[in-house]
């Protein structure tokens, strides 16, 4: 069906259990306060500012009136900037949506930038980019052009903002897939020098057949286009999703709609966008100095690849995202779940079996000290690069279950916890002398009656301790992302390092 809401970019409430407000650490400068200002004054209606938009200074056109060869067939919905309605072309004998600006934007700089951007819009021929067919005025008179309308691509379908108003969570493969048509269409308007400047859930419509396509570039701007209106020295976009840069006012690339993107699916896979606060400066602020919460505080189906990211696009410096969308696309491709596969529990006794292995050898061929050595391989190469020796060996890698690398604190913790029955066991060797120590233990001068009962309760605590050892690691072969005691109390996963991979 076609969606005939109207975009809600406004700051939610929060459900219960979740944080109502980002505190903010640093207050916003007078000068992002002063162009916040200018742009509250020429965007009185804008997203987030204000929860009606205001009728057109001039009448709506009628069911079954003509606009050229177009027959209006009645309102589909109402913006900032514009009233959109349903129509038939009747020349070409299709449906069609047109967008009808409001009387007061019709001044002759405002409306050459429009029909700019339009126009370069129009050279997009691309299946996840929204078209614009046609370009005219209703009803000129003598003297004064009519309002601008612009004919445009009938979707078949709905806006992405409907699990936003519906309070609901896009399921992830979903939203993988969402993404990476997104990425297409932004990678096409990049590459016709376009970007879009206002990505968000009310911007990005998917189709019957499930494809998404970008609409509404309406505040779209040329690349490297040295010509500048009013308008563009003051902020555009919507505060939920806008970038660090976009609220500084500083110059833009396709980096910044990288950012929306990321802010955009982080909003419809969590149901929160990643700043909430009491009023559109406070989000724009949080946005340009605040870290985003961590993906790793909500819902854990999540997958990592998907969290690693989110959590790159929604970096703060430009250049610390994705340098390119082909890298981008590249990177959702990857993430495809056939791609992301949880290792096994035996996959996982492999890779401790193999470390376990190899630090006792060294123990005994080189010395104890070097098993500890050993050991501490583990935990460094664990908490930077994932693997240690055995994980290598068998190609898998641990990391945070958000994709990010462990660090040595998480690692330390995780291999003790991980093979603390083994390190007990081996601290009790060498703090009685090893071989000869048990030799001096004077256990061999016993009694058989005595020497049963030490031999009977050692073989039973031992029992109890692997069963409880076991069990902790048997967890994994029950688990839907295989993990063991020591990853979940570390909020660590293990996957399988797949070529071209993670």
């Amino acid at each position: 069906m076609i969606s005939d809401r109207r975009p809600t970019d406004a700051p939610r409430e929060p459900p219960e259990g979740e944080p109502h407000v980002i505190p903010l650490t640093r207050r916003p400068s007078a000068a992002l306060e002063a162009s916040f200002d200018a742009w509250r004054t020429s965007r009185t209606t804008a997203d987030g500012l204000s929860s009606a938009y205001p009728p057109p200074l001039l009448p709506d056109p009628e069911p079954g009136s003509m606009l050229d060869h177009f027959r209006v067939e009645g309102l589909l919905g109402r913006g900032a900037l514009g009233s959109v309605f349903v129509a038939h072309d009747t020349s070409l004998d299709r449906r069609v949506a047109l967008k009808m600006l409001h009387d007061p934007i019709a001044a002759a700089e405002s409306e050459d930038r429009l029909l700019r951007e339009a126009r370069a819009q129009a050279r997009l021929t691309h299946p996840n980019v929204g078209q614009i067919h046609y370009i005219g005025h209703a009803h000129p008179e003598a003297g004064r052009k009519g309002r601008l309308f612009l004919a445009m691509e009938l979707v078949d379908g709905a806006a992405l903002d409907v699990y936003v108003d519906n309070g609901e969570r896009m399921p992830p493969e979903q939203a993988r897939r969402c993404m990476l048509d997104v990425a297409r269409g932004l990678r096409a308007a990049q590459n016709a020098g376009i970007i879009h400047r206002d990505i968000k859930p009310s911007n990005l419509i998917r189709s019957a057949e499930g494809v998404v396509k970008i609409v509404d570039f309406g505040l779209a701007k040329r690349l490297h286009d040295g010509a500048h209106t009013t308008n563009d020295l003051r902020f555009v976009g919507s505060p939920l999703y806008m970038s660090p840069e976009q609220a500084n006012g500083d110059a833009l690339d396709q980096r910044s709609d990288m950012y929306a993107l990321g802010a955009t699916f982080f909003h419809l896979l969590t149901g929160h966008p990643p700043f909430v606060a009491p009023t559109p400066l406070e989000v724009m602020v949080a946005h340009a100095v605040e870290p985003p919460p961590p993906l790793s505080s909500y819902p854990s189906e999540i997958p990592a690849p998907m969290r690693r990211i989110i959590h790159r696009l929604l970096a703060k410096k430009p250049e610390e995202r994705f340098p390119t969308y082909d890298v981008l696309i590249a990177a959702l491709e990857r993430a495809a779940p056939e791609r992301t596969q949880y290792a096994g529990y035996w996959v996982q006794a492999a890779s401790a079996g193999i470390d376990a292995l190899a630090a006792a050898l060294a123990a005994v061929v080189l010395g104890k000290w070097v098993g500890v050595l050993y050991l501490a391989h583990v935990v460094v190469g664990q908490a930077y690069w994932g693997q240690s020796l055995g994980k290598y060996l068998v190609q898998v890698q641990v990391t945070r279950t958000d994709g990010r690398p462990l660090g040595l604190v998480r690692s330390f913790v995780r291999t003790a916890l991980a093979l603390w029955l083994p390190l007990l066991l081996w601290v009790l060797f060498l703090v009685s002398g090893g071989p000869d120590g048990l030799t001096r233990s004077g256990l061999g001068d016993l009694p058989p009656a005595e020497l049963r009962e030490v031999a009977v309760a050692l073989v039973f605590g031992h029992a109890a301790l692997a069963l409880i050892y076991g069990a902790g690691l048997a967890l994994a072969g029950f688990h839907p992302q295989k993990r063991a005691v020591h990853d979940l109390m570390t909020d660590a996963v293990v996957t399988y390092k797949l070529p071209g991979g993670h």
